[in-house]
């Protein structure tokens, strides 16, 4: 909803191809890929810091995590986005929303995985 809202607000783009949705399995396995990243990191440092708190353990693993993310991130969605310069239109819609996908799916990733791992840390 959030690259939709972009897509057709912001940008003003109003011809959605159905191609569009394709994106949407793009997104899944980066979006898995970024919780796998995100896990990782944090029972790597969970093993490394047994005795110490939440924020401590959150310290050292979610900006790790955080910039390894971002830098599949970035490189996915400068791919996508330089895509644009396509005379077809069918393509350029694709090729924005796929990269509108990527960078919203990075910015719910920071803040709705970051904050689970710590809940469940805690409980």
């Amino acid at each position: 909803p959030l690259s939709y809202f972009f897509y057709f607000f912001v940008l003003k783009i109003e011809f959605f191809p159905y191609v569009n949705l394709i994106g949407v399995f793009v997104v899944f396995a980066l979006g898995a890929d970024d919780v796998f990243v995100a896990v990782d990191k944090w029972k790597n440092a969970r093993l490394e810091m047994k005795n110490n708190t939440t924020e401590e353990v959150a310290s050292r693993a979610l900006p790790d995590a955080a910039y390894a993310m971002l830098l599949t991130t970035v490189t996915t969605a400068a791919a996508f986005f330089a895509t644009t310069i396509c005379p077809i239109n069918a393509l350029y819609c694709f090729a924005a929303f796929c990269g509108l996908l990527i960078v919203f799916d990075y910015i719910m990733n920071i803040f709705i995985v970051f904050p689970a791992l710590c809940l469940y840390d805690k409980w």
